[in-house]
């Protein structure tokens, strides 16, 4: 019995192979067949052909003598889908090379298994079973699609595709500072997330958008979030939605510093984390003000700003360009700050640091001075510059990027937010 129970924990094991291909040509082809039996039509590549498929593709790596023995198996395979394609088009009159391009991908997943490539196995199976399982939404989606989206979807290509890659990986200046791959990921965070928050207002809804993105966007960097949020103003009059999810993305932020302290601290540190909980509480205040006073306009706001969002394209890549020059004066400033001001160093590096991101600061630091004798106000004084300073530094972004109406409107909800923190930080 222990060695019946041996075959499932041994991927190299002939019948686990066989047992696992079968079963991920029954997983798609049972999502082919519930499509047949909806359409009812009979279809070629169902839950009987499939798993034969990658049950062929798994077997014909089991002979290490034949190691061509895949190739031939998959010509004859070839061979009697083109068969069926013939008479599909010639005698059924159906076009289209979805069910014959599966068949045949599906022996290579069978093949896969074979070798021991389960994980890889597994995700093509994956990514083909969405591909079988959301046809009509695909070309739903299709036909919606616009030439400018086609083209910012081009353009998100090749900056990250083709432009990444390239770029050095480590610094090229003689201080060590400049690394242009990790800029340019900087900038294709940024672009990405408007990117994703045009798609998601045009399929769920602005208001859902807004916020999804909010969320989304600030637990990687609540600064690119604001940045992108501050960008949109420009097209958006009435932007009390706009104003809520900076709100959030500083709310997320504070609960990130607040998890990041929690996990790093050796004990739990409740001078560090009250202030924090006070601010954040602060902070959903202003966004439940100013996503109510949006909520019964919504609709007229969404008729307003519609044929505006249909000219816009969803790649913008100026509003990154922007962060990514002041990121990179930063870095300078932190370097030479540490570099000429010894004693006060952590201090003028913490504030300026701050300006780009809280989180590293608050990791960096905690760490650093945690395991040596530093009084606990030295670090909570390091903790309230970082993240006051992030927070209001989200005003000069506003300015700099945002429209006035939503500069003022922005800058006053921040403002308070990180005034309750500096009183709270300093009383406790």
């Amino acid at each position: 019995m222990e060695n019946f129970f041996q075959i499932f924990l041994d991927p190299s094991n002939q019948v686990y192979q066989i047992l696992i291909a079968v079963f991920l040509g029954v997983f798609v082809g049972l999502r082919r067949e519930m499509f047949f039996n909806k359409e009812k039509v009979v279809g070629l590549m169902g839950i009987r052909t499939l798993p034969l498929f990658t049950l062929l593709g798994t077997i014909s790596t089991f002979f290490d003598q034949f190691i061509y023995l895949p190739v031939i198996f998959f010509i004859g395979i070839l061979f009697f889908v083109l068969i069926a394609y013939y008479n599909g088009v010639f005698n059924l009159k159906r076009y289209g090379l979805t069910s014959e391009v599966l068949g045949l991908t599906m022996f290579w997943v069978g093949v896969l298994v074979g070798y021991q490539e389960i994980f890889i196995g597994i995700f093509l199976t994956v990514i083909l079973s969405i591909f079988a399982a959301y046809k009509d939404e695909f070309h739903s989606f299709a036909k919606k699609f616009s030439l400018k989206e086609w083209s910012g979807s081009l353009q998100l290509i090749i900056v990250t595709a083709l432009i990444l890659p390239i770029l050095p990986k480590e610094a090229i200046d003689p201080f060590g500072i400049f690394v242009p791959f990790d800029l340019w990921l900087l900038v294709i965070l940024i672009s990405g997330i408007g990117f994703i928050g045009y798609f998601l207002k045009k399929y769920f809804g602005g208001k859902k958008s807004i916020l999804t993105t909010s969320v989304l966007g600030a637990m990687v960097s609540s600064t690119a979030t604001t940045i992108a949020l501050a960008h949109k103003s420009n097209d958006i009059k009435r932007n009390n939605l706009l104003a809520a999810g900076v709100m959030i993305s500083i709310l997320v932020m504070q609960i990130r510093i607040i998890i990041e302290i929690l996990i790093v601290s050796s004990e739990f540190y409740l001078m560090f984390i009250l202030p924090l909980i006070v601010m954040s509480l602060v902070t959903l205040f202003f966004i439940a003000y100013f996503y109510k006073k949006d909520k019964n306009k919504y609709k007229e706001i969404i008729k307003e700003n519609e044929e505006e969002a249909e000219e816009r394209s969803p790649f913008e890549i100026i509003p990154s360009l922007k962060f990514a020059v002041i990121f990179t004066i930063v870095l300078f400033s932190v370097y030479f700050g540490r570099y000429y001001l010894e004693d006060f160093g952590a201090y003028i590096v913490t504030i300026i640091a701050s300006m780009v991101d809280a989180d590293a600061i608050v990791l960096s630091i905690f760490k650093s001075f945690e395991s040596s004798c530093v009084e606990n106000s030295f670090i909570s004084n390091i903790i309230l510059i970082a993240v006051v300073v992030n927070t209001l530094v989200k005003i000069l972004y506003v300015y700099l990027i945002g429209n006035r109406k939503f500069f003022k409107k922005v800058s006053s909800a921040i403002a308070v937010v990180s005034f309750v923190g500096m009183i709270f930080f300093l009383i406790n």
